[in-house]
């Protein structure tokens, strides 16, 4: 099944007149803005394999656009612009913008700052993600099961990549922490990871992690813990990955907190395949240079892997 849809057409609409079964459905999304009903929950729950992707092939002409967080509609799989549900075997999204335009407008995380533009709520399902933008504030992607960006765009200020995989890749992406609208000397986090109990994690491969400039006091970290991860936990354990990854000189070089530790850390100390963990990182100066990672300022719950472990770790996520 092939479609194309207009701006004045309805995602929501379509996927609703869909019946289950194993054919394909493959969107063409036309050039514009594609914008659902004010707080719209856009939902795809179907085992049909899915493709949706921009007709141009160019993020900057196609996009999708709503608001919808926490306070619309309560739990992390409705307040996403668009969620994927646990009866999803493959989804592939292609050159595209996909924005939550909610704006932060106090401290309590429970009148609203968390605003996913995407949420892949499946823990048996593949999401593959080429060529797309992703715009939010706080949570802007939750993934679970297994997922694989390349050549995208990610933007957020708080956790706005988190999640319950087992792995989730990030190729050749773009990951920027912007303005918190209520004042840019808050603290940024680009990650919270609540991995698979010794599952890879978050993996970024020949990523850049950009930030906008926000004040020489400010505090921008790689990674956060949640928390509550333990040995004999099902998920939540703090498993991040960066290999070959340029990192700009605004980040904090420890690169991973525990916020003066008042958040648990498991594993306690990354190792190869689990935890905190980083190889071949380079920062990148204000004047567009690069100099070396020096690993020893890395967070005391972070590890060093060597070229071998690195090249063990690319090939069990390869997708």
């Amino acid at each position: 099944m092939e479609i194309t849809l207009t701006t004045k057409d309805s995602l929501a609409d379509f996927f609703s007149q869909i019946s289950p079964s194993s054919e394909l459905v493959h969107i063409l999304l036309e050039d514009g803005e594609h914008k659902g009903l004010e707080h719209e929950r856009i939902f795809y729950n179907l085992p049909n394999p899915l493709v949706i992707e921009s007709a141009s092939g160019d993020s900057s002409r196609c996009a999708l656009r709503g608001e919808n967080c926490e306070a619309f509609h309560k739990d992390t799989e409705n307040r996403a612009v668009l969620t994927f549900g646990e009866k999803c075997t493959s989804v592939t999204l292609k050159n595209f913008t996909i924005e939550n335009t909610h704006v932060k407008t106090c401290d309590d995380a429970s009148l609203g700052n968390q605003a996913e533009a995407i949420c892949f709520h499946c823990q048996t399902g593949k999401l593959f993600c080429d060529g797309m933008s992703f715009l939010s504030r706080q949570d802007t992607i939750h993934v679970k099961g297994i997922s694989h960006f390349k050549n995208c765009y990610v933007t957020g200020d708080v956790d706005f990549i988190w999640g319950y995989c087992n792995y989730s890749v990030f190729e050749k992406c773009t990951l920027h922490t912007r303005d918190d609208n209520r004042g840019r000397d808050r603290p940024a986090y680009v990650l919270q990871s609540r991995a698979w109990n010794s599952k890879p994690g978050f993996v970024f491969i020949d990523c850049d992690f950009t930030a906008d400039d926000r004040g020489k006091n400010a505090k921008i970290f790689i990674g956060r813990s949640q928390g509550t991860g333990k040995p004999d936990s099902l998920d939540r354990w703090d498993s991040i990955a960066l290999i070959d990854c340029r990192i700009s000189d605004r980040y904090d070089l420890a690169l991973w907190t525990d916020e003066e530790g008042t958040r648990a850390v498991y594993p306690e100390k990354g190792s190869a395949l689990c935890g905190w963990r980083e190889f071949g990182t380079k920062i990148l100066h204000a004047d567009g240079t690069l100099s070396d990672y020096d690993t020893a300022l890395q967070e005391k719950h972070g590890y060093t892997m060597t070229k071998e472990e690195a090249r063990k770790l690319l090939e069990l996520v390869s997708f």
